[in-house]
């Protein structure tokens, strides 16, 4: 990380300063190379006064003596040589202040001063000296890289009145943010979760996590942005603009290297908090005590828990072996139902097949003997309930198999059509079948296919009145055919539309003419589309009634197509 940073900072440079004091020289010494003008210029003006962050670091901040400290006064050493100018420092409490006794022109010129539109009506700016990425700073513990899209759910800590909260907010409105006064506070806001992020340039970052020891924070991102350094001049002063303007641009590099070198490496070696060092000692001191004190103590309450455990074991082995005693009779009590209720329905479908054939017998020598239609009803709905149980207990057994073949879907909506006429006659429902147009085949098992449309067709039967219309319509749908079935009825409400496809599940219509619902045709319906590799769902028509739409895949669709289409048709 170390080398990195360093890494970036020289990538950064765009201009360079020089070590030492802000003391002057004879005007013209050095590389700006000044006219006679800038000569005449400088020796009526020899003192520039100057205003800096008094807690900026490493560019400025006051030193123990309350001099100007770090890069900015290696700088202005460097242009008192190059210039002849007297550089003054000046500063206050906060950076709030010193910009604000700038405005006033209390002072010449600010330093580490970014050009940004708040500023230019009370000062000039000039060319940057050192440029840097904006990074953005969280904990250790948060996530591993941040962008600025990520800033936008966090509250990040932003000192007031510097250069980028002031660009921030513009540049990323609406973000919530913690006032503070400096960057280092803004970092301790961070450190102790009072912020989830701060934003500063990178070698400010490094330097006062080093120095303030700021252990659990990191450089979580970088902005598209960069945080550019210029000499702020107050406006009434082109001349002296001018002049600072042609000196930044000279800068010699190598100059700027050096300084760069010198403060980068104070956070390593040259700051070293002695405090913070007798204080870290005492604690980790109490720490180990305590440590020690923690492990003996959690030794004797690890032998009383093993013993507890123990006792506890030979309980729970005990009542393991009663459990699975319970279950294996439980299993066999289950296996027997299963093959009582097996028993059971196919024993009964053979007397209800027969009551069905005498009656559809007793109607065709006596048309008018309106007991038949009763009769057969009930025997329908018998058959019906018996079919069910006996589909429903072989797909949770796992024992009926699916064949998958090309089928032609819409004649076996059609045929399902038919089939289902005399029912609709019998409640006088027209089933409308001209929705169902031609396309090529799906992948399905033919038997399992026209229960899923019979099923859905007297399910919309069943709760249509006396005198409406349902309707049957097939289309391509991407490599998927798709049926809608829609019934005359209430419609189903938005609550129930899933608890209807689970067993035994029930919504709140009622069927239009006296027919029992069991709650296992649209379960049935379900798994079998689920098995087919498709989805089934209900949704509301704009018109009134309920809609019921399945989607199976087309033949010639591949197997990770049609997977990917079935779960985005849900």
């Amino acid at each position: 990380m170390r080398r990195l940073c360093r890494l970036l900072l020289v990538w950064g440079v765009v201009g360079a300063a020089g070590a030492g004091g802000v003391g002057a020289a004879e005007p013209g010494r050095g590389p700006v190379g000044l006219t006679e003008a800038d000569r005449t210029w400088v020796r009526s003006n020899p003192t520039v006064r100057v205003g800096f962050d008094p807690d900026f670091k490493p560019f400025s901040f006051r030193g123990a003596d309350g001099t100007l400290q770090g890069i900015d006064a290696d700088f202005l050493a460097w242009l008192g040589e190059a210039t002849g100018l007297r550089f003054e420092p000046a500063t206050a409490a906060t950076w709030t202040e010193v910009y604000a006794a700038g405005v006033r022109r209390e002072t010449d010129v600010l330093v580490s001063t970014a050009d940004v539109p708040e500023r230019r009506g009370a000062f000039l700016f000039t060319q940057p000296y050192l440029k840097f990425p904006v990074t953005i700073i969280a904990r250790d513990d948060g996530p591993f890289a941040l962008t600025h899209s990520d800033l936008r759910t966090m509250r990040v800590a932003a000192p007031r009145d510097y250069a980028a909260t002031l660009a921030f907010a513009r540049t990323y409105p609406g973000v919530a943010t913690v006032d503070c006064t400096t960057i280092e506070e803004a970092l301790g806001l961070v450190s102790r979760g009072e912020a989830d992020a701060a934003v500063t340039n990178l070698t400010n970052a490094s330097f006062v996590i080093k120095t303030a020891g700021l252990t659990n924070l990191k450089i979580a991102g970088v902005l598209p942005e960069h945080f550019e350094l210029r000499l702020a001049v107050r406006a009434d002063r082109p001349e002296l603009h001018a002049l600072l303007d042609r000196a930044v641009a000279m800068i010699p590099p190598e100059r700027m290297a050096t300084i760069l070198d010198r403060w980068v490496k104070v956070d390593y070696a040259a700051v070293i908090r002695w405090d913070v060092v007798r204080r870290w000692a005492i604690v980790s001191a109490l720490f180990v005590a305590t440590v020690v004190a923690l492990v003996v103590w959690r030794n004797r309450c690890l032998e009383e828990e093993l013993a507890k455990r123990r006792v506890l074991q030979q309980e729970l082995e005990a009542t393991n072996g009663r459990l699975n005693q319970v279950n294996g009779e439980l299993t066999q009590r289950h296996e027997e139902i299963s093959e009582l209720m097996r028993v059971a329905a196919h024993d009964l479908r053979g007397p209800l097949t027969a009551i069905t054939l005498r009656t559809e017998l007793l109607r065709s020598r006596l048309p008018a003997a309106a007991d038949a239609d009763a009769i057969d009803g009930a025997a329908q709905q018998m058959k019906q309930l018996v079919d069910d149980l006996l589909d429903v207990h072989a797909l949770e057994q796992g024992k009926r198999v699916l064949h998958d073949t090309p089928t032609d879907f819409a004649a076996a909506v059609r045929a399902a059509a038919e089939g289902m006429a005399p029912q609709a006659t019998r409640k006088r429902i027209a089933v409308d079948t001209g929705g169902v147009e031609p396309m090529p085949p799906v992948r399905a098992d033919p038997g399992a296919l026209r229960q899923v449309i019979d099923n859905l067709l007297s399910n919309a039967l069943k709760f249509s009145p006396s005198g409406a219309r349902v309707s049957l319509a097939t289309a391509e749908w991407n490599a998927f055919a798709r049926l809608e079935v829609r019934d005359g009825g209430p419609g189903v409400p938005a609550a129930e539309r899933e608890r209807i496809f689970t067993k035994y599940g029930r919504g709140t219509a009622q069927p239009t003419g006296g027919e029992k619902s069991t709650g296992l045709g649209l379960a049935i319906v379900r798994d079998l589309v689920a098995a087919m590799n498709g989805r089934v769902w209900c949704e509301n028509g704009a018109g009134g009634g309920a809609v019921f739409v399945v989607v199976l895949p087309k033949a010639e669709a591949t197997a990770g197509t049609t997977g990917a289409a079935a779960n985005a048709a849900g």
